[in-house]
């Protein structure tokens, strides 16, 4: 009867063992999914500079696509436009569309002028070049102090 229990037992203890063994592996493992952090792609992209329009050309685009209907609030070529928002000290007519270019003469508040070039922007301003509708004088606006006259 000895021979008989005697490979049974052992049979048992060697499945006890690879169980236990088992547990051990699975556990062993740490759990991916409670601590996975995703993971990050960086595509980096060459930079590729794009070309620059000077003033000069760019009023030359501007001036071949102006607006043959004026929208509210939008100023093209050929407009009127009336001086405003000066609090009465009127607007500087630059020979040039900066701040630190010659002034021609000095707009009155509400005097009607008529934009003939533009826009033009620089120093973070829009600039159009304005005719004073009563005499010849030409020069350089800041559009900040314009409002359109719609006739």
């Amino acid at each position: 009867m000895r021979k008989t229990k005697l490979p049974f037992i052992m049979g048992i203890l060697l499945g006890i063992g690879l169980f236990i063994l088992a547990l051990i592996v699975i556990f062993s493992f740490p759990d991916t999914k409670e601590n996975s952090l995703p993971t990050a792609v960086l595509k980096i992209t060459p930079y590729q500079p794009t070309a620059t329009i000077s003033s000069a050309e760019q009023t030359e685009i501007t001036a071949s696509t102006a607006q043959t209907t004026a929208l509210p609030g939008v100023f093209a070529t050929g407009m009127h436009v009336r001086v405003s928002n000066t609090g009465g000290d009127g607007l500087k007519i630059h020979t040039e569309p900066t701040i630190e270019s010659d002034t021609l003469t000095i707009a009155s508040e509400n005097s009607l002028w008529i934009i003939i070039e533009g826009p033009t922007i620089n120093e973070s301003r829009i600039w159009w070049k304005i005719q004073a509708q009563d005499s010849a004088v030409t020069g350089w606006a800041v559009q900040d102090y314009l409002a359109a006259e719609y006739q």
